[in-house]
């Protein structure tokens, strides 16, 4: 307690004497991150070919992104905000997930709207002044409350009904490129139903399908890193020889904001993939790789045995790791190659070129979070060391 105090007194005795003195004596550490992100390159995409403003500017759009707390949504949040539109983004709960979208836009436009999908009153506020709206929601298992017809067509439904009441131009619905009504996955199914519902109903409607979307806290790349590092094994349907062509979030968004400036859009389909396809067990071997495994546990099973591991998996996912749990139908979707098709419109039709490949650095980076005290003294021979790894 005596030496306590002392330390207490010696830091009163140097603490600025008046409040605006405080202020400039910005600590160390704030110095540091003025000067990183002062000089770390960031990797921007440029709306500059829609003639549009920052992000002060009036763009003249009003969106509501619905799913704005998921994966994709603070991605299309912030392309339409920075170029000036007023963004609204219903949220559930007591919205301290979405709190932080406020900076993406400027003062005041960016608009946190209480909603529930079951209250149809509740949908119609939240786009009643809108222009366009934007369908991120969705879920890669089921739940309680929630099933996958629930999650996707009941959902559509509601935004169809609410966007015919208040007349808004346009909905951009996200959808998957295997999405089929004839599918053997429930997933993709509920997709394809939505879909067909979705421009059966509202021809002025954009759908953009994508393939497995990667980036940070992502459900793709951090779910095989979990599998490979806590599960007993990672299994691999038909010898992992299925193709994949996953795509970077940021892509996605940057492909949203597009389709919203451009009026061309309308009542077409994008398939969205990648720069690079490749097989699944040679994504896994090169993810194994970046965590510095001894051996890898990515073993051939067949279909019946993946889907009763992801069926035990999913009924103890609370448990678990978030990221380490893997569906049963995320199983049955491992049989189907997850590649865009390229006789279809994609990304070189809404303008964006440059596409961020997942192999590489942006996978080193995306694996330091599953290495724990892993590292390359570790790995078997053959696999390069520390000094050959370049961050």
């Amino acid at each position: 307690f005596f030496f306590g105090s002392l330390r207490f007194k010696a830091m009163l005795a140097a603490r600025p004497k008046t409040w605006a003195a405080s202020r400039l004596m910005p600590s160390a550490f704030a110095a540091q991150k003025l000067q990183f992100h002062s000089t770390t390159p960031m990797r921007e995409w440029s709306l500059d070919d829609y003639k549009v403003g920052g992000r002060c500017s009036q763009s003249g759009i009003t969106a509501t992104v619905f799913g704005c707390s998921g994966f994709l949504g603070p991605r299309v949040v912030h392309n339409l905000g920075k170029i000036g539109s007023r963004v609204v983004t219903p949220y559930r709960g007591d919205g301290m997930n979405i709190r932080h979208l406020k900076m993406m836009g400027d003062l005041g436009q960016i608009a946190h709207v209480p909603f529930h999908i079951r209250d149809q009153a509740s949908v119609d506020k939240a786009v009643e002044k809108s222009s366009v709206v934007v369908n991120c929601i969705g879920n890669t298992f089921e739940t309680r409350n929630f099933t996958f017809q629930q999650t996707y067509l009941d959902t559509t439904k509601a935004l169809v009904e609410a966007c015919q009441k208040a007349g808004v131009d346009r909905i951009i619905n996200i959808s998957s490129v295997n999405a089929a009504l004839d599918s053997e996955s429930p997933w993709l199914r509920a997709n394809a139903e939505a879909d067909e519902y979705l421009h059966s109903n509202f021809p002025n409607a954009t759908t953009i399908k994508v393939t497995r979307m990667f980036g940070p806290m992502d459900k793709f790349v951090n779910q095989y890193a979990s599998l490979g590092t806590k599960a007993p094994i990672t299994p691999l349907i038909d010898h992992g020889d299925h193709l994949i062509q996953p795509v970077y979030v940021n892509d996605v968004g940057n492909a949203v904001a597009a389709a919203v400036l451009n009026p061309e859009s309308v009542g077409k389909e994008y398939y969205l993939g990648g720069p690079d396809v490749y097989k699944m067990k040679e994504f896994i071997e090169e993810l194994h790789e970046k965590l510095y495994l001894k051996s890898s546990n990515a073993y051939p099973v067949s279909m019946r045995l993946a889907r009763l591991f992801g069926y035990i998996v999913q009924q103890f996912r609370f448990p678990l790791n978030a990221f380490a749990v893997i569906s049963e139908d995320q199983i049955i979707q491992l049989q189907y190659d997850n590649v865009a098709p390229t006789k279809q419109l994609g990304f070189k039709d809404l303008g964006i070129t440059k596409l961020q490949p997942l192999k590489g650095k942006f996978l080193e980076g995306l694996c330091i979070v599953h290495r724990g005290e892993r590292g390359p003294n570790i790995r078997p021979s053959g696999r390069r060391t520390w000094d050959e790894v370049s961050l």
